[in-house]
């Protein structure tokens, strides 16, 4: 398989495990907010920037690992295709223009997902316990 595609078909498995790994994330914190009572709005924004930089570095661990190289161009295409599915559905439902806060997640993003992508290419595969 060319380089190419194998790095098309490693984005897309990093971006649906950052995906799926969001969905599961914001499910936990919805438990926790909603058993905590009601945060301000702000704290949610922030918690919300939180989950999603997490879950892009898990993406871009993941997209690295399939890649088996270039870990640092694997998770910032990770990173950006997220932002860019994020910011086009949240444009889809509601006139919202881009907000510094965007911004802050964009930038979060891209740490996260290139971090990600670094550690999974510099990770040994197999991990013995002694």
């Amino acid at each position: 398989m060319s380089d190419k595609k194998q790095l098309i078909k490693s984005v897309f498995v990093g971006v649906l495990t950052s995906a799926l790994t969001e969905i599961i994330l914001m499910s936990l914190f919805s438990v926790l907010i909603i058993t905590s009572g009601l945060l301000p709005a702000d704290i949610t924004d922030y918690i919300m920037v939180a989950v999603t930089a997490m879950s892009v570095f898990c993406g871009g661990f993941i997209c690295a690992k399939v890649n088996k190289s270039s870990g640092l161009i694997c998770g910032l295409l990770t990173a950006a295709a997220v932002f860019v599915i994020i910011t086009v559905i949240g444009l889809l439902q509601s006139e919202a223009v881009l907000t510094p806060l965007s911004l802050i997640k964009l930038g979060a993003m891209l740490i996260c997902g290139c971090a990600g992508g670094v550690l999974g290419v510099n990770q040994k595969e197999k991990v013995f316990i002694k």
